[in-house]
């Protein structure tokens, strides 16, 4: 899944196949394609990566935890707690693995209580902190035996994915005009005037303090052992 596509580059930057070179010859549209096809999973793969998520597009997610011993648990606070890894609206389901790990998986659905209905337990979203709260019919201890399903990420179109997608294309756009750059430069030394050139100097830093600074309120951190935010 990726942010922008081809046509949101030539949008926001105003470069187009005949600004790109290769091997001192403008680009044909094949190649123009191939370069914003590059630069679009280059920036979202690096965007996904530096964030710490998979996608930031809504998307289904299928998340495994730990079964946790109630003896380890505080007195005051005798509940199993989980945290979701990713951004979520909402659980879609949650079930139990009470099979021993030396026998066929069985997984039992849990359902979450509403205001309509009761349930083994709670689901308590705060800002981009989604917990999950046990309170009855308890996952046994064990390992990756409690399997969560939800939706994160947001919504096509809404404030938030409209912000990452702006950031994207402005890495987009500090790459193509560092190509540019670059070949300004090339063309200059090509016709000897080389006093003209340190003047097109390349900026390896196309992911930048400013972007990361306007991502970083999307990037998730671990908080120790299983906890997100």
């Amino acid at each position: 899944m990726a942010y922008f596509n081809q046509s949101d580059i030539e949008s926001y930057t105003g470069f187009a196949s005949t600004d790109a070179k290769v091997a001192g010859i403008t680009m044909n549209a094949t190649q123009w394609a191939t370069l914003c096809s590059n630069i679009v999973d280059w920036v979202t793969q690096t965007v996904n990566r530096w964030c710490n998520v998979t996608s930031f597009e809504w998307h289904m997610v299928t998340e495994y935890h730990d079964g946790q011993d109630i003896d380890d648990l505080e007195e005051f606070d005798l509940e199993y707690l989980y945290f979701l890894r990713e951004t979520a609206t909402g659980i879609q389901s949650l079930y139990v693995d009470t099979n021993a790990k030396t026998e066929v998986p069985n997984w039992e659905e849990r359902y979450e209580r509403t205001a309509a209905t009761g349930g083994d337990y709670e689901v308590d979203i705060r800002h981009e902190l989604t917990k999950v709260r046990f309170h009855h019919n308890y996952p046994p201890v064990g390992f990756k035996n409690v399997r969560v399903i939800y939706y994160g990420g947001y919504a096509t179109n809404s404030p938030e994915l409209n912000e990452i997608k702006y950031c994207c294309l402005r890495i987009a756009k500090n790459i193509l005009l560092d190509k540019k750059t670059a070949q300004e430069a090339m063309t200059i030394r090509g016709t000897d005037i080389r006093d003209y050139a340190p003047m097109f100097r390349i900026n390896d830093e196309v992911f930048n303090e400013d972007i990361k600074r306007d991502l970083g309120k999307y990037r998730r951190y671990r908080l120790g052992g299983s906890a997100w935010y």
